[in-house]
């Protein structure tokens, strides 16, 4: 018989922050998660690339006003080698062409400095799952941001083109949850999320799931709060 381990898994960390105090304590608030594991940190793209681009992560925290390099760069050079990484911007700028930039360049999730700890964990273990975190301030600006396009741009096909369940999938994804985590909750195949995604992705005419949450954002759609202070919290019991 085989008893299968429900354990949680050990989701590795790394950070790329260049202030030291911030970085400590990114570092210690990480060290006291049981099912988080720091993996490396480092205080520029120059020396994450030298020392922990083969560091094995599972998600990789990065500030986007970086010395030399900034952290948008960085994911997107990240991103081409390791696509697997996840890259969540810890920043404290909230500016619209930032997020923006963030996102297309592969980043999954934006998150800003004001948030509380237990929040930015939750942050994590979101993108962990294969998920998408966003800060209520970066979520609203990419709605004021989409109201300011121009009539081309909003004539692009927007959520009305979407089946109930279409939306219902995109709602979930916009709010944290995982693919997978989708299907258990609707009680759907894992198989089956994917194609209604691949559909989504046609009819909105976008190419990955962080464009499609970007539009359901930008379009009014609501995410789960996500923001964060810097200071130590226990480890969760």
């Amino acid at each position: 018989m085989i008893i299968k381990d429900k354990s949680p898994k050990i989701v590795r960390i790394g950070v790329v922050e260049d202030d030291r105090i911030t970085r400590m304590l990114l570092v210690e608030m990480i060290s006291r998660q049981e099912e988080l594991e720091l993996v490396g940190h480092w205080g520029s793209a120059e020396e994450f690339w030298q020392e922990g681009r083969k560091v094995p992560a599972d998600v990789l925290l990065v500030d986007l006003d970086l010395p030399e390099e900034d952290g948008a760069s960085l994911i997107s050079r990240i991103k081409k080698e390791r696509p697997d990484l996840s890259c969540v911007v810890l920043t404290a700028s909230c500016e619209p062409q930032d997020v923006f930039q963030c996102l297309r360049k592969g980043a999954s999730g934006y998150l800003v400095k004001d948030t509380s700890p237990a929040e930015l964990l939750d942050g994590i273990r979101a993108v962990a799952k294969d998920g998408t975190s966003l800060s209520p301030l970066a979520a609203r600006f990419l709605v004021e941001e989409f109201r300011n396009f121009s009539v081309a741009e909003v004539e692009k096909p927007g959520l009305k083109v979407l089946t109930t369940r279409e939306v219902e999938i995109l709602r979930n994804l916009a709010s944290g949850r995982s693919p997978k985590d989708v299907a258990n909750d609707l009680a759907l195949s894992y198989e089956t999320v994917r194609a209604h995604l691949k559909k989504i992705y046609q009819k909105l005419h976008v190419k990955s799931r962080e464009d499609a949450v970007g539009r359901f954002v930008m379009e009014g759609g609501k995410v789960g709060k996500a923001s964060i202070s810097l200071e130590v919290v226990e480890r969760d019991s």
